[in-house]
């Protein structure tokens, strides 16, 4: 098994910088000794160094100049190849991807630290042999720490105050030198980019409320935000009948929805009509059959969650939509719950444990196998009539993703299992997952479901209307199962149904929700 503790005592541990790197010697000599057939052990020996670098503020200007540089090329190369075996495109058999990920995580963060003090520095000491330099590093350090807030925001983290402050200095530091809007390439093989870009695609994928996507929708809007945000420009006067954020500069608090007493000489403000009509237009586009390659974006724009994903981010982006609010009250509560994850678990608890409040069901004589799975256990921090805010240790090898539909058991055996979707996830410091459940049924029905010039069957779940919370009845089928150009066959206690399916209210990680239309009453 392996042990993380260890390498978090590796990746994190204080070291003394006079025994490791502390000089462009030191660490040519470290790069030299590095294992060529361990990517991962490689990259960790650098992030050490970084580390040591970082934590000792006796090296020279000149020195820290020459060695950042170095070990960051050296380390990019690294970076690379260790995000391709995360995402499963480049295979090593021996990085575990639990500890590929807390390395990867590790670098963003120092590297941008490391350029960061390189700038500290240089505005110490009046050096204009390093001038040319203080752009070319400004941008790194911005486009590192862009790595670092979509990284942790994919493991639903958000970024702490020190984070925030490292993050609007450094654009303060740019705008106050008036470089912010200069045009360079940051790396030879890299297109042109400004630090105002950069520190913009940070303020707006911390926006795109990332708590509440699934983490390979958060590495989708990173994309997307390199083709967006040069439509957003930073304003220093406050205009609120036009602008809809604001971001204090010199402060350690990420952006926020405009306020009238959000005023200052650090605050900066922006609107969103122009990005929002090119968003609008590329829906259009998408929904008319353009591929989303011919449209420069990634191909997995077109599947339907990421086109309901774009649509959510025009709602959270636009004047025109109201911001979020609560549907209904929330109240303390203070209870433990046992919850099933994902839809085949709670089909098979459902298979296994007939509802006693409707006896007669009886649905096909080919039931899946019930699934013995342990429930998780959750604390209960808050209610209201449509869901409920829990708390849980979180693993660090925990899947669970926004999205996910999940199984409330009954506190007593007359009382039904309630159906929920997990709306937001936030991963605290002391590893409490805190999270956001939306309650879909609390009656729900195991049916089949299947295509009708087809034989095979779907296990899937009906949800009645209820009037009283205005919800129309629906269907919970898995993502395959769903298509509104074909008919199916909808069984349950003993009667069947041809329907077709309305265009689907949502599409999550593990299920469509969808409404239907019974075309006619068939034999059973």
């Amino acid at each position: 098994m392996f042990d993380f503790k260890s390498l978090i005592q590796t990746l994190f541990a204080q070291n003394e910088a006079q025994d490791g790197v502390h000089d462009f010697r030191s660490a040519t000599q470290m790069l030299g000794e590095l294992p060529e057939s361990d990517m991962l052990m490689a990259q960790v020996e650098i992030i050490k160094a970084l580390q040591q670098l970082n934590q000792n503020p006796r090296i020279n200007i000149k020195e820290r100049f020459r060695t950042i540089p170095y070990l960051d090329e050296k380390a990019r190369k690294l970076q690379t190849q260790l995000v391709g075996i995360y995402h499963g495109t480049i295979t090593d058999h021996g990085a575990p991807l639990p500890q590929v990920l807390l390395t990867i995580t590790a670098f963003w963060k120092e590297m941008g630290n490391a350029y960061q003090l390189c700038l500290k520095q240089a505005m110490q000491v009046s050096s204009k042999s390093s001038g040319s330099l203080l752009v070319l590093f400004t941008l790194r350090a911005m486009r590192y720490y862009f790595e670092h807030a979509q990284w942790n925001y994919l493991r639903y983290m958000p970024l702490d105050s020190n984070t925030w402050r490292r993050i609007n200095r450094l654009y303060f530091f740019a705008d106050q030198q008036g470089f912010a809007d200069g045009r360079l390439q940051p790396y030879s093989d890299c297109a042109h980019s400004s630090i105002r870009r950069e520190y913009i695609k940070i303020l707006m994928l911390t926006l795109a409320a990332p708590e509440k996507m699934q983490p390979d929708q958060v590495e989708l809007v990173a994309q997307w935000l390199e083709k967006w945000a040069g439509r957003i420009e930073l304003e220093e006067i406050i205009r609120p009948h036009r602008q809809l954020f604001a971001i204090n500069i010199a402060g350690s608090s990420p952006p926020k929805r405009l306020r009238r007493d959000l005023v200052g000489e650090n605050w900066r403000y922006w609107f969103t009509d122009t990005l929002i009509q090119h968003i609008g237009e590329t829906l259009t586009r998408l929904r008319n059959g353009a591929k989303a390659s011919d449209l420069g974006l990634p191909d997995n724009t077109s599947l339907p969650a990421n086109l309901e994903l774009m649509q959510r981010l025009c709602d959270l982006w636009s004047r025109e939509v109201p911001a979020p609010a609560r549907k209904h009250e929330r109240h303390t509560s203070s209870k433990n719950i046992r919850v099933l994850l994902g839809l085949d678990a709670i089909i098979g608890h459902l298979d296994k444990h007939t509802p006693v409040y409707d006896p007669s069901a009886d649905l096909s004589d080919k039931k899946t196998n019930p699934l013995d799975i342990d429930p998780a256990q959750w604390a209960v921090e808050d209610e209201s009539a449509s869901g409920m805010g829990v708390h849980f240790q979180s693993a660090i090898d925990d899947h669970i993703q926004a999205g996910e539909i999940v199984g409330v058991l009954p506190e007593s055996i007359d009382r039904p299992l309630v159906i929920g979707i997990v709306r937001r996830l936030s991963k605290q410091s002391d590893g409490q997952m805190k999270a956001g459940i939306e309650t879909i049924t609390t009656t729900p029905l195991v049916v089949d479901v299947t295509p009708a010039l087809e034989n095979k069957r779907y296990r899937a779940i009906f949800s009645p209307e209820d009037r009283q919370n205005q919800q129309s009845r629906l269907l919970i089928v898995p993502p395959e199962c769903f298509d509104e150009k074909l008919e199916y066959i909808l069984a349950a206690q003993g009667k069947s149904y041809r329907i077709r399916f309305a265009t689907a209210h949502e599409h999550t990680t593990s299920a469509t929700l969808a409404g239907f239309s019974v075309l006619e009453k068939t034999h059973a």
